[in-house]
This record gives C-alpha cells, structure tokens and sequence, in this order.
C-alpha cells in the first residue's frame, strides 16, 4: 500500500499586523523523515497600504518514498490568496482557478495516475489548505504561493510583520521588500529582526537580504509612515478589465457612544468541540464585563453544539451572578456545530451574545429571521468570519472578532454603540461600484475601492451613529495617470468578494472567483501536469497552453452529444438484459451434493430457464406501455408476498469493538456511560473511529441523544473530509437520524456531485424521509448526468444498482409521482427475494460482496451467477463500491452474507475502513423487509468479515 505524509504550514496572524509563521512540517506517521524547507525566498511588494507577500519554498524529501504533501494555514480576516504555482518538469506552472469540486476531481483523477497536480483551496472558517503530489524520494519540490492584505498599525504607522521561525538550517534565504512611495523605517524591537536597509530607486524604496546554512528566529517587520492628510486618491489599471479602479484609506477615529442597557439578554454559548481553538478565559471575561454594563435584568443561557442541549434564566444583581458563571465554566465541550440550524427569532429577548467561532458543521443550513440584536463574538484564529458577519448585519448587531483585539475593546465593543460608515455619494456616471456598499463599522481604519470612468471625480464619504451622520469625508481621485499595475483591481476585487460572502451568494462568488482568480470557499486554483488533463476538465490553463487547449475543446465539443446517445442506448441495452435475467433467471433443475475433495469427474449441469425466455421491450417504447409494464411488474410483486406465509428473518452481525475505550464503557453502569466516555476523550478524541465505535455503542444501547451528540464530533475533526462525511451521514442513515443524514449529504454532494455516489446517499435518504419525487428525481441523476470517463470505469455498473432503488421506488408510489423525465426502456420494476448491497467510504479500496446460499455455494466476483439463480454485479476494485447480489426466488435455509477485504492503496481519515450493507429481503413488494449495517475493517487485517444471515423456512 502506498504511504504518504502531510505536509503541514501554519500561517498565524497576530491582533495588529500580519503575523504568519514560515512551514512547520509533519508526517502522519512516525518512521517518515521529516520533509525539510531547504530553501526560502521572501518578496514583499507595497502600494500605500496594500502588500503582496510572495513565499517561494522548496521542500527537501529524505524518504525512500514518494510523498503527498499538504499546506495548511489559517487566513486573516479579508486576506486572499492571490497565485499558486508548482514546478511541473523543472518549470514553474501557475495555478489557474475554477470550481472547487472540479478541482478535486481533476487533482484526484490525476494523481492516480501518479503525476504532478497541485490544489489549493480554502476551507470553512477561511483555512488555506494546498495539496502537493508526488514530493519525489531523495528529491526537491517547489511551491509558490502569494496572499494579499491591507497593512494595520498603530496611529502612526503602518506595521509590516512576518515572523521567522525556521530551526532547521535553510540552503539559502533572500527577501527583497520594495515600497512604493512612501520611504519605509524600521522600528525599534526586543525582538531580533532582519536587517532590512532601504535605498531609493525611482519612486520605490527597495531592500534585499540573503542568508546561507543558517536557522532563523527573527521577524521580517517594517514601518510605513500614515500620511497626515489624504488630499487626492491614485489609480490603478486593471488586467482582467479594462477599468481603472481606485482605493483609498482613511484613518477614522473608532468612535462609540452609550446605548440603552436591556433589561432581558440571551446569550447562546457554543459548546462544540472546536473549543480547542478558542479562548474561553477571554470570552468569559468578555461576558462578565457585559454584565458589569448590565447591572440589572435577566440573562437566558443557551448552550448548543449539534443541537441546543440546555436554555436557562439567571437573574443578574450588580452585575453578578455566581451560579451562572460556574454553569458556565462547567460546561462540557463535545459535538459538532450546528449554528445554521438555530433559530434566532425564537428568543425573546432585546439582544443576543452570540459565543462561537461560526464555523457550522452540523444539521441543515437554513435561513435565519432575526427579530434581536446579535453581538457576535469570536476569540478564534480559524473562524468563519463571513457567517458572523451576516448574523450581525442583519439584525444589526455587531461582530467582535476578539481574536484580534483585546479583552478591555471588545467589552467596549459590545457595551457601546460603534460609529459606522453610512453611506457614500458620488456621480454614478464616473464612479461605479465602490466597496463597502453597505454600513460598516469601523474598527481600527476604514478603506474603499471601486471603478472608476473620466480624468477626476469626488468621493463623499458619510459615517456616524444610526441614521445620524457625525463625520464627513470629502476625497478627489485623480484618474489622469493610472499606475500600471493590478494591484488596484485585485484589492477591489477582494473587498467585492468579501461582500459576497457576506450575503452568502455561492452563485457569485464562483463567477468572481474565477474570473479574478481569487480563491474562495467556493473556487479553488490547480496545477495540471498535461494540456490533455485540463481539456478532460474543462479547465482553462495558463496562457502558454491555451492555443492548443482550445483546439482539443473544440473538437471535444462536437462529440459530446454523440458521446451521450450512445451511452444511454447501451444502457437500455444493458438493463434490457437485466431485465430478461430477472424474467428467466437460470437454474438447475436439481441441485446436486457438494462433491468430495477426492472426487475426480464431475458431470457437466444442465442449466434451464423457468420460463420461455420472451424479447426484452424496446429502448423507444411508450411512456404508457412502460408504466403498464411496471404495474404488471407490481401484480407480480403482490403475488411474489404472498408466496410465502413465514416472513424471511435478517440476522445482522451484532458490532463488538474490540478496542479498550469500548471496554471501559462496558464497565460502567449506563447512566455514566456519557461521562465516562468524555474522560476518554482527553486520550483518543483525534482518532474518528472513537467517535464511530462510542457512538455505536451508545445506539445499541437505546442512549440516541448522547450517541447523536458523539458522532457528530466527526464533522469538527478535519473541516469538509468527504470520507468524514460520508461515514457520518451512512452511520445516521444506519441508525434512522435522516434529517440529519440528508444534511450531511447534502454538504457531500456539494463538493463532490462528479461522483455517481453522492446522488445516491441523497436519493436514498429522501426516500427514508418520505419525499419520493426528490429520491427519484436525485437517483436519476446517476443515469443522465453527463460522467467523466474515468468515473464510468472505476464504478462499472452503478447504473443498474441505481434503476433498481428507482424502480422500487416508483413501485410503491407511482400514482404520485412524476416519472416524464425518465426514459421509458429504465421503467421496469423487478421484485426479488434476496438483495443486498454494500458500499464503504474509502476510494482506491477493493471490497468483495461474498454470498453463501443454503447449497453452500458462494456467490462472488469468481462466481457470478450461482446454480440457484443468484447473480452478483461487477468487481469494484478502485473506488466505493457499490457491489450488489440478487436472488429471485430462495429457496429454504440460510444465507450467510460475507465480505473481503481484498485491499486499499489509500491512507483514510479514519484509519480503518467503513462498510454500510443494505440487506433486503422481498425487495420490492409490500412485505419487503430492510437492515443496515455499517462495519469498520482494519487494513492492517484484510480477509473476511461477516455481515449477517438471512434464513428463508416455511
């Protein structure tokens, strides 16, 4: 099996300036070598306020081994990465943007075939994460990336910090800072700095530095003097357009005035488990100085983290209340976060402090009304500012990002009225636009940007309190010559962005993304090895390799009807097939004994069908003939339930993890179960099968609320991990959790809709929810979408298994449903007495569905048609299954219901890997009976794993 590492980057950034550290790597396992930075190349380039920092890496692998590296740092509040470059065969490729779900597919489909993709995305709680494969054994790789910001400061100055912190000895190590302007200083520091000496060029003040075989613990700082006055704004041009745009930053006094005290607040208390990353002192401290502004009045606290788990009221005197506060602090931090699925206009209530990082992972992601204030406050470097943000602005509250201010302001903060930006006047015939849009409050500055037409034009800028305007700022931008560099554009398009994000439109986020190659939560920028891979997504690359992509995309273009058609004719043909298998499935005519091991000859059978085997119908046929086909089909199925009077019984393996946590838990009486399981979550709450065998656990033993709150901690353990997901959406499918299932999978499909499986999950768990229209309507999905080649061969027959549910489906609801959609040569219903499917969560794996039937005979991929007439779809070898067994009529005795870990070339999240079963029996008749089963295999333990049995008898 392959072996890959991580390779890990932590960019932090501090309260006043930016603050990244340089790459700390890791491995994920201990007998890797580290991959070492060898070589580091820092340029910084600043226009007024507005920096460009570009890291140029290269990264030494001392394995013996191919690696997988990934990149991964929080981003600041408004900073965007901005270029992502890798060297593909000795050359720099840049990275161009596009969809992040294509993206993935791309990189994934590439990296199988083991050449070099890179991605870089951003995550939720606005995390950048590049992934690098392959960092050659013995060898070099370099990356490139750069990230764009408004510089902050103090009074005086604009502060320049990137701290240097690299204990092994780097090759070598340049910076080259150039200021545009304004001549830089350096400030005087306890910290060692890097000896920055700028000489003037032109209109640039530049210095360079170098350094060989040396460790680094110093800070890259500079100072650039705020100008006194801003009499008149530059411009600057663009390059994706042919505006010219403008920005400018003012250095507004954060003024704030009193507000009337409430006398009835409610404060929602995030009790998820990404309390790790923030800082509980400071909210609580922040809490208690709202409460010395309070004095008087009641306060409700609500804690919530996968759902609200407690809503109590406290009566305030002077500002105090012990009990609370000790409440508080006694709080248990556990589960994922579903902050989407509050409902805010439920508390009533003059103000709502909101505690939380607003990273929501957990439940569905509805709309919210808003009938208070909400004060939201975070104190986390990994947060989702823009989900806060929209809470605030819409009930016109306020965001605090505690993160980056201290105790005392935010207290300030959430006890005062903040001055804000109004609104803004200008000729809509010169200016266009301008960003912010929107009242804003003001913090430490306040800056804008937009388009602007003509030679000159005045900018009016109102702020104050409310609707009362208290301060003016009156601003001429000179357009006469524009600085010839993109800068401009890139910063408005940031401040656009960020907008965007703000009132949530994905739609418009994608499209700005792409078109200012900006990566957002939404788009993400790829390296691609070969002009053939970015024709097969559709993915514009770099200019050097257009020309001949858009000659290969043409050509691409003709053949994609044609390409459709025929799959879709094949299809009928295939299912035809099926169909006429299900008609007149083979059989002996008598099942002989099992022959003896010394046995020699064995005769030849003789192989019969039940009935004379009739012409499949036509792939054109009519609509009404096709439903009348099912609803003969349905005949056939009530008269199939009646067969039999003794209801087939399902036995499922019963799960026992072996693990000690689980012995522990057994040791203790149930009542303390939950408790005893947050001990041991100090030990093992990084390893997700945790998570999956507690919860289980907790399942079997009728404890469903405290095992839901446990496996949803498998959505805070690695921000949007597919295979996380989708283990924990098919574990709450498993347990009958739907709503919550079909939340999950919604988030799958999302970013993952290239792959047939994510229609599936979601189809099945509408069917589940009773919405039938939505099941088929996703379920079809797998049948007329338009699926990459590399899919169609990886998951070979998934069709087929799919027009089965869909069949079903239709089966028991037909006269409610609308089914034009569908080709009729799909419409037929095919009720059997044994069917069972398995599906698992690791790509790159190889399962096997092995079925024994009474005659001892198995059923698998060396065996695919038994003498009973059971039939089993194709080998899955390289991705999640499914694989499938059906049996028309079973005759009595029991069926045992195996699978085999054959093997996988991938490293999971969650080490092992997770199998869901779907054992029916009656499939597709009124007495059709259903269990799941999800079971977790060790790859270290390949072999066979029983699922269950099924035992027919009269």
């Amino acid at each position: 099996m392959k072996k890959h590492s991580i390779l890990i980057l932590f960019l932090i950034f501090s309260r006043i300036a930016l603050a990244q550290g340089i790459p700390i790597l890791k491995t994920t396992d201990d007998t890797s070598k580290p991959i070492q930075l060898s070589d580091l190349h820092i340029n910084v380039f600043v226009i007024d306020n507005i920096a460009t920092t570009t890291l140029e890496m290269r990264f030494y692998n001392a394995n013996n081994r191919v690696m997988e590296g990934e990149l991964n740092f929080p981003l600041g509040n408004g900073i965007t990465i901005s270029r992502f470059a890798l060297d593909v065969n000795g050359e720099m490729r840049e990275g161009v943007v596009v969809d992040k779900e294509t993206a993935t597919q791309a990189f994934e489909a590439v990296t199988r075939r083991n050449v070099d993709p890179g991605l870089a995305e951003v995550t939720t709680g606005n995390n950048f994460k590049a992934r690098v494969y392959p960092i050659p054994a013995k060898g070099y790789k370099k990356a490139i990336i750069a990230f764009e910001h408004e510089i902050k400061g103090d009074a005086a100055n604009y502060i320049y910090q990137l701290p240097l912190h690299i204990k092994n000895a780097l090759e070598t190590f340049s910076v080259k800072v150039e200021v545009v302007l304004n001549k830089p200083k350096i400030l005087k520091s306890n910290d060692p700095q890097i000896n920055l000496k700028f000489t003037e060029a032109r209109n640039s003040y530049i210095s360079t530095y170098k350094e060989e075989n040396k460790t680094l613990e110093s800070n890259l700082s500079f100072a650039i003097p705020k100008p006194k006055k801003v009499s008149k704004v530059i411009t600057y041009k663009g390059s994706v357009t042919s505006d010219n745009y403008f920005y400018t930053h003012l250095d507004i006094t954060p003024e704030q005035r009193k507000k009337k005290t409430p006398k009835k607040t409610t404060v929602v208390w995030d009790v998820s488990s990404s309390v790790q990353n923030r800082d509980l002192e400071k909210e609580v401290a922040i809490l208690q100085g709202y409460f010395d502004w309070m004095k008087q009045g009641k306060v409700t606290l609500v804690t919530f983290s996968n759902t609200i788990h407690s809503s109590k009221t406290y009566d305030l005197t002077n500002g105090k209340n012990e009990k609370l506060i000790s409440d508080l602090k006694a709080e248990h931090y556990d589960g994922g976060t579903a902050i989407n699925a509050i409902d805010f206009s439920t508390f009533k209530t003059e103000e709502i402090l909101l505690f939380s990082d607003g990273v929501s992972n957990f439940g569905e992601k509805n709309k919210n009304n808003f009938e208070s204030p909400i004060i939201a406050v975070n104190t986390s470097n990994i947060a989702n500012h823009s989900l806060l943000a929209y809470m605030a602005v819409c009930s016109n509250g306020t965001y605090i990002n505690a993160f980056e201010s201290a105790t005392d302001q935010a207290i300030d903060k959430a006890t005062h009225e903040q001055k804000q930006f109004i609104r803004a006047e200008f000729d809509t015939n010169k200016i266009k636009e301008i960003f912010p849009n929107n009242r804003e409050k003001i913090t430490d500055n306040f800056s804008m940007s937009g388009k602007i037409e003509g030679d000159k034009a005045e900018l009016t800028l109102h702020f104050g309190f409310g609707g009362e305007i208290t301060e003016t700022k009156r601003i001429l931008i000179d357009n006469a010559e524009a600085l010839d560099h993109n800068l401009g554009e890139r910063i408005w398009a940031q401040k656009k962005l960020k907008t965007l994000l703000v009132d949530q439109n994905v739609a418009a986020i994608k499209s700005h993304g792409k078109k200012f190659n900006l990566v957002t939560p939404n788009t993400s920028l790829i390296v691609l090895d070969d002009v053939a891979d970015y024709v097969r997504y559709e993915i514009v690359p770099p200019a050097s390799l257009q020309e001949e992509y858009f000659k290969r995309i043409a050509m691409k273009n003709e053949q994609k009807k044609d390409i459709k058609k025929h799959r879709i004719l094949s299809l009928c043909s295939t299912f035809s097939e099926d169909y006429n298998w299900w008609k007149n499935p083979p059989i002996q005519k008598s099942v002989p004994k099992r022959p003896n091991v010394n046995d020699v000859n064995i005769e030849p059978v003789e192989m019969v069908s039940r009935d004379e085997i009739s012409d499949a119908p036509q792939a054109n046929m009519e609509m009404e003939m096709a439903m009348d086909e099912v609803a003969s089909e349905s005949k056939s199925s009530e008269k199939r339930s009646k067969k039999k009077e003794n209801k087939p019984k399902i036995t499922i393996a019963t799960w026992d993890s072996k693990a000690p946590y689980i012995n522990t838990l057994k040791s203790v009486a149930k009542e303390n179960v939950y408790t005893t399981y947050l001990e041991l979550k100090d030990e093992n709450g990084t390893n997700p099968s945790f998570y999956f065998d507690v919860a289980t656990y907790m399942f079997q033993n009728n404890q469903r609320k405290e095992g839901l709150r446990v496996i949803s901690n498998l959505a805070e353990l690695e921000l949007e991990n597919t295979e996380l997901l989708r283990t924990l959406g098919r574990k709450l499918f498993e347990f009958k959790f739907f709503t919550e299932a079909l939340a999950v999978f919604k988030e799958v499909l999302d970013t993952r809709s290239f792959e047939p499986h994510s229609y599936i999950d979601l189809g099945l768990t509408y069917a589940e929810l009773g919405e039938n229209q939505e099941a088929i309507n996703n379920l079809y999905r797998v049948i007329d979408k338009e699926w990459d080649a590399d899919i169609m061969s990886r998951f070979n027959g998934i069709e087929l298994i799919t027009l089965h549910d869909i069949n079903n489906i239709i089966f028991k609801h037909k006269e409610k449903l609308d089914v034009s959609f569908i080709n009729p040569c799909f419409l037929k219903h095919m009720p059997v007495d044994v069917r069972i499917v398995i599906d698992w969560d690791a790509n790159e794996t190889d399962i096997d569905l092995w079925i024994t039937d009474p005659n001892k005979e198995k059923c698998s991929y060396s065996n695919k048609n038994t003498r009973l007439g059971g039939r089993i779809s194709y080998d899955i070898t390289q991705g999640y299954g499914p694989e499938e067994f059906r049996l028309k009529d079973a005759i009595d005795g029991a069926y045992g219901i195996d699978v085999n870990f054959y093997g996988t070339r991938k490293q999971t999240a969650l080490g092992n890997v997770t199998v869901r079963a779907l054992v029916y029996t009656n499939f597709g008749t009124k007495d059709e009976q259903k269990e799941v089963l999800t079971l977790q295999l060790e790859p270290a333990k390949s072999g066979d794993f029983n699922i269950g049995t099924i035992e027919f008898k009269k």
